[in-house]
């Protein structure tokens, strides 16, 4: 074994060297690229050597095997598998076991049956379909070679993942929540909301007009309750500061049912109307010629809070509104949609003067529920299940939180409690010998003295003549 590692190292060694002697400098793009593939395909050599001379190992312990009842039912079984170096094909042996026919080298190595796709890959597949399509996800992981289905089935698989937020030493005086949701389509027609729940200490100056949310933690609200989503809040805001320090409570959104649930577990928060619906309901108010003209007055009696003026300004819009459109649908149309965000605006009236509240670092809620669930679920016309959808948003916010997820987290759960417990008995035992053996090869007792004896830098002109060769093709294409 330790000549044949030695042999392919050799014989990698020239390959490249041939390759870039012959090519000289070129394109670095294409010199990586070249360099990627070559290595990887020496790396796929070594490991199925590697591999293979474990399982020859595994059949070479017959005084174990025999104490513990297992024998050989078929040699040479080829198996693929997907891995990151791309398809790893290998040889092994089956084996008839007490507890049933087994490769054990496949044991050993942690594959699953049946699973052609390696679980690492699994693992980078699953996080990259948490930033974008399965379909894509599955091309640029594995170059096309698996389907989207396959990532979309990985993704089911996967267990559940939460990010659990660190203490924070300093409890601030403040503490922000932002509340929203996103409006995703079902597969049965109908739509869902996708409530989101982000909370943070304040913000931070990075540049000009761009600031960022200080130690930012992102909730997932979906299927639960109201109730539930803000309890879940409440827990996460107890883990991260300590609450009782805590003076003001500020809760950015909308008048959304679900948010005014918030009170049962912040009792004393501060609400906070969104920028955006403000500006969105205001704009409602005063479109049009007729209504444009109270811009100022109603903004001035808004920024001072002048209810009763803003009221009364309101029955001026109304007043002229009917004194100077035709009657008919458009006008009906008109007064009705200045009557509901007027209605809106009263309605809110506390939440739109605590904008400019001391304390209040600007919301940000639509921006967020874009940022962290509309570009991956609503933002492109598609269909989601509900399991789908429940599945894909806690992993999309658990990889927005730093999170990642590891082979540990897809598809484990696959293999029943009592096949886990009899595999690792075995896996214990026969990955000690293994090990010795492979010892003996890669921990050190390798004779270098190969390398001596092969005259590997023969086959390469000097580095001064590849430079200058590459130099004069260049002159030759300009």
């Amino acid at each position: 074994m330790e000549q044949i590692v030695q042999q392919m190292t050799i014989d990698f060694v020239k390959g490249f060297m041939k390759h870039f002697a012959g090519r000289g400098i070129y394109e670095l793009g294409g010199m990586a690229e070249d360099a990627e593939m070559m290595t990887k395909a020496f790396s796929k050599k070594l490991l199925v050597a590697m591999i293979e001379e474990a399982d020859r190992a595994l059949v070479s312990q017959k005084a174990a095997r025999r104490e513990d009842q297992i024998t050989i039912h078929e040699r040479d079984v080829k198996r693929t598998q997907h891995t990151v170096l791309g398809e790893l094909t290998y040889k092994r042996t089956y084996f008839d076991t007490p507890n049933g026919k087994s490769y054990l080298l496949d044991e050993l190595l942690e594959v699953l049956p049946y699973e052609r796709v390696d679980s690492h890959v699994c693992a980078h597949m699953v996080n990259t379909a948490g930033l974008m399509s399965f379909g894509r996800s599955a091309d640029i992981v594995t170059d096309g070679k698996i389907s989207r289905q396959t990532a979309w089935r990985k993704a089911m698989e996967s267990g559940e993942v939460v990010s659990l937020p660190g203490r924070i030493k300093t409890s601030p005086e403040r503490i922000h929540i932002f509340a929203d949701e996103d409006h995703v389509h079902l597969q049965d027609g109908k739509s869902d909301i996708l409530p989101l729940i982000t909370i943070c200490s304040g913000k931070e100056y990075v540049s000009k007009d761009r600031y960022e949310l200080s130690d930012r933690v992102h909730i997932n609200g979906y299927g639960l309750d109201a109730s539930k989503r803000w309890e879940y809040a409440y827990a996460v805001c107890d883990a991260m500061f300590d609450m009782a320090k805590v003076g003001e409570v500020f809760i950015y959104g909308d008048d959304a049912p679900w948010i005014g649930k918030s009170d049962e577990c912040f009792p004393k928060a501060i609400h906070v109307l969104d920028a955006q619906h403000f500006r969105q309901y205001m704009t409602g108010i005063l479109a049009g010629e007729i209504c444009s003209g109270f811009t100022v007055q109603l903004h001035s009696a808004v920024r001072h809070d002048k209810k009763g003026v803003f009221d009364s300004l309101v029955q001026k819009i109304i007043y002229d509104l009917m004194e100077n459109m035709p009657e008919g649908k458009q006008r009906d149309r008109r007064m009705k949609t200045v009557r509901k965000n007027v209605g809106y605006i009263l309605s809110n009236w506390d939440a739109v003067q605590n904008m400019r509240r001391e304390g209040s670092i600007g919301s940000c809620t639509e921006a967020m529920v874009s940022h962290v669930f509309s570009e991956r679920f609503s933002r492109n016309p598609m269909g989601w299940s509900k399991a789908g959808l429940s599945k894909m948003s806690m992993i999309r916010v658990f990889i927005k939180n730093g999170g990642k997820l590891t082979p540990f987290d897809i598809g484990k759960e696959k293999l029943s409690h009592d096949k886990k417990r009899v595999i690792m008995t075995r896996v214990k035992k026969y990955e000690a010998l293994i090990k010795e053996q492979q010892n003996k090869i890669f921990g050190g007792f390798i004779d270098w003295r190969w390398f001596d004896r092969e005259r590997v830098n023969e086959i390469a002109p000097s580095g001064t003549k590849v430079l200058l060769d590459a130099l004069g093709r260049r002159r030759n294409n300009l």
